[in-house]
Order: structure tokens, then sequence, then C-alpha cells
């Protein structure tokens, strides 16, 4: 399988988080082997739910998603393309996989 995210992938993957390109609030640019985006404002995971459509977009698409600091009211948001199966640093569950494996431990 290819593990490379393609430009076109990544901005369908944002496209589909922001609800259409012209949401975008900055460009995408190229993180090493991803690509990432700055996110103006907050996340939340139930009223205005982006935190919530990230993780739930990322674990549907096999794509391994990453929150940092962006700068003042900023967050960077980084994305990779992962597996299903393989090493830690390869593989991306399904959502229920996850919900799995956090009820398991809780």
């Amino acid at each position: 399988m290819n593990t490379t995210l393609s430009k076109e992938e990544a901005t369908v993957f944002f496209a589909e988080f922001y609800r259409g390109e012209h949401h975008f609030p900055t460009e995408i640019k190229k993180f090493g082997e991803g690509w990432s985006m700055i996110h103006t404002g907050s996340l939340a995971t139930f009223d205005f739910n982006e935190l919530t459509r990230l993780v739930f977009l990322a674990h549907d698409r096999c794509i391994r998603a990453e929150i940092s600091q962006g700068g003042p009211n900023r967050l960077g948001i980084a994305i990779w393309k992962r597996e299903r199966g393989g090493s830690m640093y390869e593989r991306h569950p399904t959502i229920e996989q996850a919900v799995d494996e956090w009820r398991e431990k809780t």
C-alpha cells in the first residue's frame, strides 16, 4: 500500500473537515511526509464539533491527524496517510477499534 499522502488527497480531507475549500483558513503546506494547515479558533467535541469531526474523519480515512500550537489563537493540524495494520507508527485503527481499545483500558 502506498502511504504517501498527495496534496489532492490532503485537500479532499481538509475540504470535508472545513465543509468546503472556500472555508480553508490558510493554504495547505507540505509537512514532512504529510500536509498541514493552520486552524484559527478553537476545536470542540460537541457544540461546533470540529474536534469530533477531525477525529472521525481521521479514523474513517486511515489518516493520522496531529494538533500542535500554531501561534496565538491558532492550531496547526498535520495529517499523514496510514495503513490499518502494522506497527504503532504505521497503522491507524478504525473508530470502532479505537473505542473498543479505550473501553478495555478504562
